[in-house]
Order: C-alpha cells, then structure tokens, then sequence
C-alpha cells in the first residue's frame, strides 16, 4: 500500500478484496489517517456469484482448510456445530464472517461508512457523486468513473461476465436459511427475498 502511495499530496482511492477487514488494524499503523468504506451486498447475489464464478474450480474441503483457521474463533465453533460440507455453506460463512468483523470493527466509531452495491446500481450517477463527496474527489471525475461500470474488470479470466452469465446456477434456498440462522448468532439481520442485511452500521443508503 506504501508503494501505491507514494505521494503524502496526493490523493488515491484503493480497492481491496473484502478479506482486507481481517487485517484493518494494520493499514492504520501502515498508513495513519486513511478513510475507509465498505461495501456489501444482499446476500442472496452475493452467493449467487460466487457458485458461478467458483463452485467447480477446487474442494469444498480444500477451501474450508484454507479460510476457517482464519475465522474468529467464535465463528469456528459455530462452523464447527453446524457444520454442512457444501460450497454455498462455505461461502456463506465466509461472508458472514466479514460482516461480523465489520460490526465488531464499527461499534466504537462512527467515521467508517458502509454503503450497499444495491444503492449503488440503482442510481449510479447520483451514488457517485455522494461517494465522491465523502471521499473529496471533485464532481468533475463522476462522468468518468462511470465508465468504469461498462466495462468487465475479469474480462479475460475464469470468471468473466459472459463466462459467469451464462452459468445459471442458484444458491438453494435451504443454504441461504441456514446463513440467516448463523447470522442471528452472530447479530446481524437479513430480510426480504434477497437476505440484505438489515441492521448494517452506518450505512449510507439506510
């Protein structure tokens, strides 16, 4: 991130991956006085995503030794009692372990804002303008950064659009229950037909 940087008179914008929030401590003592925000979606196209993009390219065993040790250790044991060996579980839980880290992260602050990729699409032109706004990036950038929207970051890969379009699989509704469930243990809410997240902190578009 220093290397990204290099200009204390600049200003940048980066995006990182959600697993970043396991390491947020860190980018303070790396980087002091940085913004954050965090995005995230319902959780219903959230799954739905990634058993398209991921579902067929390794073991659900492999990646449950890969990403569970890294999960609070409360969160293990709840994996651990209700455990279901299926790649939409797995993924799941994963999610909800970034949402759980968030709200642990927020209760003693209130200069880290959320916003939903919902909001987002449904008025992108007026959602840019307000992110930019908390950022201070001028108005002027807006028209460009939505460009940015037109095109497929993932073109070339695996998981591009056409590739991931084409694939219709859905997450059951069996799994999305059993998150809904898991995530009452953990404190965090979901309605309606997409399980959006309904008690997210500081969310702008609440």
């Amino acid at each position: 991130l220093v290397l990204l940087t290099p200009n204390p008179n600049r200003k940048y914008f980066i995006k990182t991956h959600s697993q970043i929030i396991y390491i947020l401590p860190l980018f303070h003592q790396v980087l002091p006085g940085i913004k954050e925000s965090y995005m995230y979606r319902a959780m219903r196209p959230t799954q739905t995503s990634f058993i398209r993009a991921f579902s067929g390219m390794g073991p659900v065993l492999m990646m449950e030794k890969m990403f569970m040790p890294q999960m609070p250790k409360n969160i293990q044991k709840i994996w651990a009692e209700n455990r279901v060996v299926e790649f939409a579980h797995c993924t799941i839980i994963m999610t909800l372990a970034n949402f759980y880290l968030y709200f642990n992260e927020t209760k003693d602050r209130s200069d880290i804002k959320s916003f939903s990729y919902e909001s987002l699409v449904a008025d992108r032109s007026s959602f840019c303008k307000s992110i930019f706004k908390e950022m201070g990036i001028d108005e002027q950038y807006v028209e460009l950064a939505l460009t940015a929207m037109n095109k497929d970051s993932q073109k070339n890969s695996a998981i591009s659009k056409d590739k991931t379009g084409a694939n219709k699989m859905e997450v059951s509704e069996e799994a999305l229950e059993w998150g809904k469930r898991i995530g009452q243990q953990l404190g965090i809410e979901m309605e309606g037909h997409d399980y959006r997240i309904s008690n997210i902190q500081h969310a702008w578009d609440s």
